[in-house]
């Protein structure tokens, strides 16, 4: 299978420039692989997939695309579309009277797994401020020995006005994944904050929009589900996923609750969780493990693999 990328709208430093699936790459002239968000704001590779038998994207940007107003129908050139959203998969068969998109994991490079270094830090986040639930996150973190990293470009206004509180900027992937490693605990929102006005308006100009799962909560909680990459990426580094439970908990899909990471209800209870953690430290050594071992299961080169093996016939 020939893998092409194209990455040129990727913010500089997001996980999409360290899958590397092209490194798989072959010179196939029958089956295609397309990954790189910048496909779903182009038609410029049209003539290119007309070329090929079989052609298949991978979309790691559902739900969290439908909040924009860019156009889906980059889709009908593909035969298979790969996303990490298993809500968004089920609603666009059933409104395509199709079985062209399909679930797969968000993927990591597997050369990327850093070493294993003493836990020098209590707990960190890493990304973007979304909502006030990040920000009483980051207000909890800092009684304790913390680490949160982030860049300075392509950034919204609310992780900007909080950059003072980062303890480490615009680090490489390398420098992250290895600092991730030096902490204890790792804290994820596996969701993302729809804003009112045009997130919600353009979810809502979408067919039959209400019938998508992950849409559910745009006008009470005002969320919609989005799996992180820090989840697998705490779990390769074996720093312990604290994870907040939410209305579809997609993580379950990955990770066994108690088992591989722990949950926290909400930030009221997040201290809380942290110190007894901490204070039990050695308690957590075989979820840990277990997290690690699980995460080794979703590499690009089992991505990879898993795609290049499937197609809609079997």
């Amino acid at each position: 299978m020939k893998v092409i990328k194209d990455i040129s709208l990727e913010i500089l430093g997001t996980n999409t420039h360290y899958f590397n699936l092209d490194e798989y790459s072959d010179n196939s002239n029958d089956e295609i692989l397309v990954y790189g968000y910048n496909f779903l704001e182009s038609h410029h590779m049209y003539n290119e997939l007309k070329k090929y038998n079989r052609k298949v994207y991978l979309n790691v940007s559902m739900p969290t695309e439908f909040c924009g107003n860019v156009s889906t129908t980059q889709d009908q050139f593909f035969d298979e579309v790969y996303s990490i959203c298993p809500y968004s998969v089920k609603w666009l068969n059933e409104i395509t009277n199709s079985i062209k998109y399909k679930s797969i994991f968000y993927p990591f490079n597997k050369s990327n797994i850093p070493n294993i270094f003493d836990k020098k830090y209590d707990v960190c986040y890493h990304g973007g401020l979304h909502g006030n639930y990040h920000l009483e996150c980051l207000n909890i973190m800092r009684k304790f020995n913390y680490r949160y990293m982030s860049m300075t470009h392509g950034i919204n206004g609310l992780t900007s006005s909080n950059l003072g509180y980062a303890t480490n900027l615009n680090l490489s992937n390398q420098e992250k994944l290895n600092l991730i490693a030096e902490c204890k605990i790792s804290i994820c929102y596996n969701y993302f904050s729809v804003r009112d006005g045009n997130d919600a308006s353009n979810i809502k100009n979408r067919t039959d929009w209400f019938k998508n799962e992950a849409f559910k909560h745009i006008d009470d909680l005002k969320i919609i589900p989005q799996i992180k990459s820090r989840l697998n990426e705490a779990a390769m580094a074996r720093t312990l996923n604290l994870v907040q439970k939410d209305p579809w908990n997609v993580v379950e899909n990955y990770y066994i609750p108690d088992v591989d990471f722990v949950y926290f209800d909400s930030n009221e209870e997040l201290e809380e969780k942290i110190r007894q953690i901490l204070s039990n430290w050695d308690d957590y050594q075989q979820m840990i493990e277990n997290a690690y071992q699980k995460s080794l299961n979703y590499t690009t080169e089992k991505l990879y693999n898993i795609i290049k093996t499937d197609n809609n016939e079997n």
